[in-house]
């Protein structure tokens, strides 16, 4: 088997385009804010597009998340590759006017769904919180992308968002997203040709307790055209996402950094050997724990990466 191309997601991106929507809210509590948007584009260069939610009191309600479902797909209407972002944020103290760049916000939620192909890749989406995400009553959600050399796609998402106002929420939810390509030596956060190669994302961790991992990853194949990288070869493809809890700081993960801040790659085997291999099923998890997410596939390759940990 030869491994040559993954996309590893999830990435987070600014917005562009910018709309005013009130949230459809329903009578009970906790409510659910209705959010669906569509569009087509032909457009390169990854268009984007934010459009805000007002809820309860706007940004000066605290609030809490519960749950998150529906459905998010792109349609390909050609055979060209495409890929779109999806994000959830919410402002504090102001609902601003245009946040595109997404200062101030913060990220509750991000998902990119990839479609190597002329059909709809299409994810449905079903997280339930145990432990509430925190948020306000001014929600920001952003989705952009298309092809990225030429060809149309629809970008299409219908979610429902539970949330309930609440006093304090003492949870933070921490960007573990990043995206990183294999068969080519260009694109992405980086990039290597050597598939014996790994990248190793250093994310520094607050103090506290780790109670929820929660998101989707996802990894697919470039369409096979001379812009990117050659399809792999063999019966199979896969990818290992692996995610490791370390005590007194991230040590060689973060040591070893291009000019950007993004991780340089390196032998697999080194982030394989002195590890656990097993996620720990303990009321506390230990700060060395490794969470393995590991599945191989003909072509395409979609894992739900959902745990979560009892205080």
């Amino acid at each position: 088997m030869s491994v040559r191309i993954i996309l590893a997601a999830v990435l987070v991106g600014v917005g562009l385009g910018k709309y005013d929507l009130w949230g459809q809210e329903n009578a009970e509590i906790p409510s659910i804010l209705h959010i669906q948007q569509s569009v087509t584009t032909s457009k390169t260069g990854f268009p984007q597009f934010l459009y805000m939610y007002q809820v309860l009191d706007g940004a000066k309600s605290e609030a809490s998340a519960q749950a998150l479902a529906g459905n998010i797909s792109i349609e390909n209407y050609s055979s060209n590759f495409s890929e779109v972002l999806w994000l959830l944020a919410y402002w504090e103290a102001k609902c601003p006017v245009n946040d595109r760049n997404l200062r101030g916000a913060n990220i509750i939620w991000s998902d990119i769904l990839k479609n190597p192909s002329q059909s709809v890749s299409q994810l449905r989406v079903d997280l339930h919180f145990p432990h509430p995400l925190p948020m306000t009553g001014c929600v920001g959600f952003v989705f952009g992308g298309g092809p990225l050399v030429k060809g149309e796609v629809t970008m299409s998402a219908d979610l429902n968002l539970t949330y309930e106002p609440s006093n304090a929420n003492g949870n933070t939810v921490i960007d573990l997203s990043g995206e990183y390509c294999f068969g080519q030596d260009w694109g992405c956060q980086n990039a290597t040709t050597d598939d014996e190669m790994g990248f190793g994302v250093p994310i520094v961790m607050p103090a506290g307790h780790l109670v929820e991992l929660f998101g989707d990853i996802s990894d697919s194949t470039f369409d096979g055209t001379r812009h990117f990288g050659p399809l792999p070869t063999g019966k199979a493809w896969g990818a290992l996402n692996d995610f490791y809890l370390l005590p007194g700081g991230c040590g060689e993960f973060g040591e070893n950094l291009n000019s950007q801040g993004f991780p340089n790659p390196v032998l697999l085997r080194r982030y394989t050997v002195g590890f656990p291999r097993t996620p720990c099923t303990s009321k506390a998890c230990p700060w060395n724990t490794r969470f393995r997410l590991e599945r191989w596939a003909r072509q395409r390759f979609r894992s739900k990466s959902r745990k979560f940990l009892p205080r």
